[in-house]
């Protein structure tokens, strides 16, 4: 319990003493024309091949669980009939 005062009381004065005036670097606040358009234009690059390879691990996923509910071919229903498997 008194550890735990200890650290919030540290981290209450870090909070009070933190500088106000911080500010983000040019490149994130997008000040300066060219570097901006730069920045978003990687961003949504990076956010289209993330969207990309999330869609093929759905479609992947949507794939394996669609092959799994078709019924089997002539072929394997005969050599599971041969053997006399009784799984489905």
């Amino acid at each position: 319990m008194k550890k735990s005062l200890y650290c919030f009381s540290w981290l209450l004065l870090l909070v009070i003493f933190a500088p106000v005036s911080a500010r983000a670097c040019t490149v994130c606040m997008g000040s300066n024309g060219t570097i901006g358009e730069a920045a978003n234009g990687a961003i949504f690059v990076m956010l289209g091949v993330l969207g990309s390879v999330l869609g093929l691990i759905v479609m992947a996923g949507y794939s394996v669980v669609k092959r799994g509910r078709l019924p089997l071919p002539p072929h394997a229903e005969l050599a599971r009939a041969m053997s006399g498997s009784q799984l489905k």
